[in-house]
């Protein structure tokens, strides 16, 4: 697992508090022995190392950071038990850590950072013009750490002034790190927990452009502590992947996979809260794309967990497909609806975890109605009168070419999202999401200069959305100026559903590798 920690880090430990005068680490712990001799314990704790909390991917940049500038001695196989100690008590609650989820993975995110309501905007000018704003909320800290961390920016980057010529950065970075005491203070150190998820699970995930997929797990106690994970599942259009690997859990809360599926090399970032795994997958270059699932533990409970496409559009029938565990045999008559004019035209068992129903709404307005099947709820359909609209997420999606062999290109997944005007039909905040829906992508130029021809060295699209650069780096000597593959297009999504077509639009943007990844 430690070549997997440098890549993607850890979420969460236990909630729970420590009394303050307990030693989070014992003399005989590896923190103590690799931080102490620097950090001179006073009154049995361990300053630096003891006034901050933060996500465990964090603390591998600490910690590498460390070794790699200030000559501490650490072998490789110390990496991983060291970070599961700093993790069992200076992690992040379970809100502070959804908050900075989408770093997990550290594999190109899409998400658009604004400044939050309680933030002063200098924020964004002092410190997210080098940072991602998700890395400064991934920490928590004592008044007296936040302060330091001026002197810490003007020691490893003495050119910042320079940098932020604009603008006088030291005293403007104090009024910053002032605010962030308040805003997130250190707190209290975290209980570690003795929570293991080890056992059978359900998968229920979704891809952007593949699908929903449904399959089973197995996770058992390895070696140090570890895990071995075994699994597969298979996609609606009835292809499958199987996978295999090994896990770590991190502050009984943070499971991250290391797998191969299919033969590819995959990696996992998981929550482990309230017996539930939540989490997403990564399939890095050449085979980029993305996944999203949720494990549900197999314990005999009849549950249903998901019910998709969660939403009927009047005048159509429709397959439902409801998942979980220990589903009972069911026929049209056990199926209960309350609210809209739904008729239940036949139902049809999948095993223990699936019923598919055939179902036809007639309609007008917008409602919901809800689902049951033998008195087990089923769920909540958004019931409408049409697709009004669809639009692509990302709005600006974000790709970088290959930086070479430690830099592999970085694409985006793109999805078109179906949409029903509200009540409300000029108030889009009214709007009613429904769901994915298989578009078929293309890309066009996007001029913002005379001759502009980015689209020409940026590549092609896949019909289902996933990009991924094609070239590399480098001066392309064909292109004006031997400029990269870099660049700015359209993204177009065409969508037929009967006679209605839909289209919409978005941007791409290819950029240069990430080539610091440890300030992201």
């Amino acid at each position: 697992m430690l070549r997997a920690l440098f890549i993607f880090a850890v979420l969460i430990v236990s909630s729970a508090i420590i009394s303050p005068a307990a030693m989070a680490f014992s003399k005989k712990s590896l923190v103590w022995e690799k931080c102490s001799g620097c950090h001179q314990p006073k009154g049995g704790k361990i300053p630096r190392v003891e006034e901050l909390r933060t996500t465990p991917e964090e603390w591998v940049v600490i910690v590498d950071r460390m070794a790699r500038l200030h000559g501490m001695d650490l072998e490789s196989n110390e990496m991983n038990p060291l970070i599961k100690e700093l993790c069992s008590t200076q992690g992040l609650t379970f809100e502070e850590a959804e908050k900075v989820k989408y770093l997990d993975l550290y594999n190109n995110p899409q998400n658009v950072e604004t400044p939050q309501a309680n933030d002063p905007e200098k924020l964004f000018v002092t410190c997210v013009r080098c940072h991602s704003a998700g890395k400064i909320y991934s920490y928590r800290m004592t008044e007296s750490a936040w302060a330091k961390t001026r002197d810490f920016h003007l020691y490893m980057v003495p050119t910042v002034i320079g940098q932020m010529r604009e603008m006088k950065w030291i005293p403007e970075a104090d009024a910053v790190l002032a605010q962030l005491a308040k805003s997130q203070p250190y707190g209290t150190a975290l209980k570690p927990t003795k929570d293991s998820p080890a056992g059978s699970w359900l998968i229920l995930g979704y891809e952007p452009g593949k699908g929903n997929y449904r399959g089973h797990a197995s996770i058992k106690n390895g070696a140090n502590g570890d895990y071995e994970v075994v699994g597969s599942w298979q996609y609606a259009d009835g292809t499958s992947e199987s996978f295999f690997g090994d896990a770590s859990l991190y502050g009984g809360s943070a499971f991250r996979i290391n797998t191969s599926h299919n033969g590819s090399k995959t990696l996992g970032a998981f929550s482990f809260a309230d017996g539930i795994l939540r989490g997403q997958y990564s399939f890095p270059a050449p085979g980029f794309r993305t996944s999203t699932s949720t494990w549900y533990p197999l314990n005999g409970k009849s549950r249903v967990l998901k019910l998709s496409p969660n939403y009927l559009v009047s005048g159509e029938t429709t397959t439902l497909l409801l998942e979980g565990t220990v589903l009972p045999q069911v026929t049209a008559a056990d199926v209960r609806v309350a609210g809209g004019a739904i008729k239940i035209l036949s139902a049809k068992q999948q095993g223990d975890n699936a019923i598919e129903l055939q179902v036809l709404y007639r309609g007008k307005g917008t409602t919901q109605a809800k689902l049951s099947v033998k008195g087990i709820a089923a769920g909540t359909l958004n019931l409408v009168s049409q697709i009004d609209y669809i639009a692509i997420t990302p709005e600006l999606g974000r790709a970088r070419v290959d930086g070479g062999q430690n830099f592999p290109a970085e694409g985006v997944q793109f999805d078109a999202i179906a949409y029903s005007k509200g009540a409300d039909i000029d108030d889009s905040a009214d709007d009613v999401v429904l769901g994915p829906v298989a578009a078929e992508f293309s890309l066009s130029e996007l001029v913002t200069r005379p001759d502009d021809d980015d689209l020409r060295w940026m590549g092609g699209i896949s019909e289902n959305g996933n990009y991924l650069p094609s070239g590399d780096y480098g001066p392309l000597p064909a292109r004006e100026f031997q400029g990269e593959g870099t660049g700015l297009v359209k993204v177009k999504a065409k969508y037929k559903r009967g006679d209605h077509h839909y289209s919409a639009e978005a941007r791409l943007v290819a950029t240069v590798p990430d080539y610091i990844p440890r300030i992201k």
